[in-house]
């Protein structure tokens, strides 16, 4: 079989999945190119290297890997959103993720910084304090967000010294995943899904579909997206009246919270709305919030909760 690029987002098919990545890891992750420096300097000294994470994506790979950061920017919102795994109580505040607090960051003396790909505009001052690498999990050019997960989870893992708790690690998130597919397999026939944002207008929604996180689990578990178009950045904007082709589907939003009802009480004011079949039949439920745009966490913590919907909805329907 030839081995897929991780590096490019590539994954083969399901059946040789596992193997593949037990073969991946066991190479060393062949395929593509780690940074320079095989390690932090000095983290081979320290029970818990000093790593700083300016991205919740970064942090959340951190703490698969048994990392705890020092500190996280916007650290209290990232419980508020769902996001997990949970943030270790000795996690610091770092400020907001556009200006984090340098003088914090300078005094906590990191052996690394963790930074988002849009942050690369920091790098310069950054680089003063310690030396940084950059999660780019959702660029299209690149590939699919799930194999790049699992690349930059490898990547951080091989500069931090962690390459046998990342082995230990994705192999529990692919064997996670194929449970659910395991699941979704055994419930009744059933219509395409739809995954949603929505939109306090009442008027549009975000769907989410090719280069999101949520879509490559939907293939992983093998369930359809009722959305069939593209977004290129991985959701797209659309009004709600363009739901009409797909009144067959389940659809599923992702819950904010208190916005939510603002949107659901401005949505039943359209009778449009209350007209599709999805929502008249109840075919619509909410999934517990999450970090839409987060690391392999995001992708097993997706795939429980929207198998857990296709269960209720299977038994609703069976009811």
């Amino acid at each position: 079989m030839t081995q897929p690029d991780f590096s490019r987002g590539e994954l083969p098919a399901a059946k040789g999945r596992r193997d593949c990545l037990k073969a991946l890891l066991a190479l060393g992750a062949t395929g593509f190119a780690w940074p320079a420096a095989a390690a932090v300097a000095g983290s081979a000294s320290h029970a818990q290297p000093r790593v700083v994470s300016l991205s919740w994506a970064g942090a959340q790979i951190l703490v698969s890997l048994g990392v705890t950061p020092l500190a996280l920017t916007e650290r209290a919102d990232y419980p508020r959103a769902g996001a997990l795994p949970a943030m270790p109580a000795s996690v610091l505040e770092l400020g907001s993720h556009s200006e984090p607090n340098l003088e914090l960051l300078q005094q906590l003396k990191p052996e690394l910084i963790v930074i988002d790909v849009n942050q690369l505009g920091l790098e310069a001052r950054l680089s003063t304090i310690a030396p940084t690498i950059a999660v780019d999990i959702y660029n299209a050019r690149l590939g699919k967000p799930y194999a790049l997960a699992v690349a930059t989870t490898l990547r951080i893992a091989q500069r931090l010294g962690r390459k046998q708790a990342a082995q230990a690690y994705l192999l529990s998130v692919e064997d996670e995943l194929a449970a659910r597919a395991r699941t979704v397999s055994t419930l009744g026939a059933a219509p395409p899904v739809l995954i949603a944002d929505l939109y306090d207008d009442g008027r549009h929604l975000y769907l989410y579909g090719p280069n999101s996180m949520m879509q490559d689990v939907m293939d992983r578990l093998g369930v359809r997206n009722a959305w069939q178009g593209s977004t290129g950045s991985g959701y797209l904007l659309l009004g709600i009246e363009g739901l009409a082709p797909m009144g067959d589907a389940r659809m599923f939003y992702i819950s904010h919270g208190a916005r939510d009802k603002i949107a659901l009480h401005n949505l039943s004011r359209s009778g449009l709305w209350q007209n599709l079949p999805f929502v008249h039949a109840q075919r619509f439920r909410p999934l517990p919030g999450f970090f839409a745009y987060g690391a392999t966490a995001c992708a097993v913590q997706f795939a429980n909760e929207l198998t857990a919907g296709l269960v209720a909805l299977d038994r609703q329907a069976g009811a």
